[in-house]
């Protein structure tokens, strides 16, 4: 979290668009500074993830610390509850189910 904290902060974030906040989030995580948030591109599955969540709730009244922990928290969920797919369509493919 502090790692997107800190890539938001020298920046207007409030004034980017759900898109160029998701880039930045993503560069770190991917541990990446803010320079590097061109490789993270919209075809990234975590874009999406990051950009539905943004578009969803009032991220501009937050604080880039909450921000920042919004952002971890739904990549995090996003993260496990695909891997609980992956596990069940694994089961099922292989007829335990």
């Amino acid at each position: 979290m502090r790692a997107v904290s800190e890539a938001l902060r020298p920046y207007a974030w409030r004034g980017l668009t759900p898109e160029m906040v998701s880039r930045l989030a993503l560069a770190a995580v991917n541990g990446h500074g803010a320079a590097d948030a061109a490789p993270v591109t919209r075809h990234d599955v975590r874009m999406g993830v990051l950009v539905d969540f943004l578009t969803g709730c009032q991220w501009r009244s937050l604080t880039a610390g909450a921000v920042s922990r919004q952002l971890v928290t739904a990549l995090d969920t996003w993260h496990h509850e695909s891997r609980w797919l992956e596990i069940e369509l694994r089961r099922l493919l292989d007829g335990d189910g």
